[in-house]
């Protein structure tokens, strides 16, 4: 088996520890925390709490993509929905902020389910999380010819490219 891994080294900077309130947005009240604290990237430590209702993707099989998977269609959920866990990365793509989201949710008979999130369908009923700037570290999105798709694409300061590790 190989072991294939583009990476950066860098520190953690702020720490920031919020609660969401009612009809916030989930992504969109990330993204503004970063930006009002001057953020460029960063990674949701900790993040629970309760959504209005909730919109997501997950992956499916797709045999005629290029890496044999796909989106599936978006899924939306009403609530009121328990925030069982969510964790992601704040990243930059094109200019403005790209948060890679994803996250799990019980509906109210305890049936689980989650994904990928989907920017401005994720109004929480409250929310409570902690975010870490990321220091050093330029974390961006950007299209990924492997795999056809956007990816995370961890840029040390100062370097042209990803470290790597590459083991055949």
């Amino acid at each position: 088996m190989s072991v294939r891994v583009n990476y950066g080294i860098g520190s953690f900077g702020k720490v920031i520890s919020a609660r969401f309130l009612t009809g916030t947005d989930i992504i969109e009240g990330i993204e503004a925390l970063c930006e009002e604290n001057s953020i460029e990237s960063a990674t949701i430590v900790s993040c629970i709490g309760s959504f209005q209702k909730s919109s997501f993707v997950y992956l499916v099989p797709d045999a005629t993509a290029q890496i044999q998977v796909r989106f599936s269609d978006v899924i939306e959920k009403e609530g009121p929905l328990e925030f069982i866990q969510g964790s992601g990365v704040v990243c930059k793509r094109d200019g403005g902020y790209e948060t890679h989201f994803h996250g799990s949710m019980s509906d109210q008979w305890g049936v689980v389910s989650g994904g990928h999130l989907i920017k401005g369908g994720n109004p929480v009923i409250t929310a409570d999380i902690v975010l870490a700037e990321v220091q050093g570290i330029q974390h961006i999105r950007k299209w990924d010819d492997e795999t056809g798709h956007v990816q995370f694409y961890p840029l040390e300061n100062g370097l042209g490219q990803p470290r790597k590790i590459e083991k055949y």
